[in-house]
């Protein structure tokens, strides 16, 4: 079976371990992220790629255009890494946005966004709470032992944050609109309140995190939140947080985007390569099923 081309284009430093955990598939050539791996051949010209592309791995996106940032701080446009692949490429990203997906599949391309796979959006949950927890102690004035935290939202990512500052010996409460959510927070192990209460039972926690993806910390309830507390965001852009308001009351809010990049950059970046390697097996077993 011949071994494909990977062309891994931009993205913070887990995509360095992205490029080496994939070269177990292939040949790899990485551009906009430097010289840091022996394995994988770093180009400072997308010229210099001696052979076009199968498959283009991309990072995860920050916006709704075509743009992709580099380790060097700035942004390339998707559409520069096109004439450098092969027809009928693989093109994969993290949370890719509807023109790039547009984009490539206009051109003949198959798009995957690999943080659609349930296998990395489960995984990736533990370098998240561990960065979460990691924000905690760095924040705070006080141990986390010891200390109430109130996580809003009861998804996977606040799951494992439950588990985690539970064993570090805080006191966790849940709070969220889903009864359903409520209960199983309660089979784990958490006090539990609906998001109603936020307001008048907010002061009373060290650490306020919050996991839903829509304005949940309010002006009116930040009001309440004690001055040496910290506020943890870890939903998507734009949060659930008003941070302007967090700022001008003196709450320490962090909105905390990209954490297992930021606290976990290895272990990151394999589950990425992992999920990956699975988009293109797949693939691979699709087209020969389809050939016979």
């Amino acid at each position: 079976m011949n071994r494909p081309v990977i062309l891994c284009a931009g993205g913070d430093t887990r995509y360095i371990y992205t490029g080496q955990e994939l070269c177990s598939l292939g040949k790899v050539y990485t551009y906009g992220l430097g010289e840091y791996s022996d394995e994988t051949v770093s180009l400072k010209n997308l010229d210099d790629m001696p052979q076009k592309a199968d498959l283009l791995v991309l990072p995860i996106m920050s916006s709704e255009t075509l743009d992709i940032k580099t380790a060097f701080g700035n942004s390339v446009s998707s559409k520069a890494f096109s004439p450098y692949l092969n027809k009928n490429s693989l093109v994969v990203g993290g949370r890719l946005s509807v023109c790039v997906v547009e984009y490539f599949s206009s051109l003949g391309h198959d798009v995957k966004d690999y943080f659609t796979r349930e296998e990395l959006v489960i995984r990736n949950c533990v370098p998240t709470a561990e960065g979460a927890l990691q924000i905690a102690l760095q924040e705070l004035a006080i141990t986390v032992s010891g200390s109430k935290t109130v996580i809003i939202g009861y998804g996977r990512v606040a799951k494992a944050c439950a588990k985690l500052f539970s064993a570090v010996g805080s006191q966790v409460y849940a709070a969220a609109r889903n009864t359903a959510q409520l209960a199983q927070a309660r089979n784990d192990g958490c006090s539990t309140f609906g998001i109603s209460e936020l307001q008048t039972r907010i002061a009373d926690f060290d650490i306020i995190i919050n996991t839903v993806p829509s304005l949940v910390l309010t002006r009116q309830i930040l009001h309440n939140v004690s001055k040496d507390s910290i506020v943890i965001d870890l939903a998507s852009k734009p949060g659930g947080t008003d941070f302007e308001a967090a700022k001008e009351l003196n709450v320490k809010a962090v909105h905390a985007l990209a954490l297992p990049g930021k606290t976990a950059p290895i272990t990151s970046g394999k589950l990425i390569a992992e999920a990956i390697k699975n988009i293109y097996t797949e693939r691979r077993e699709t087209d020969v099923f389809t050939r016979h």
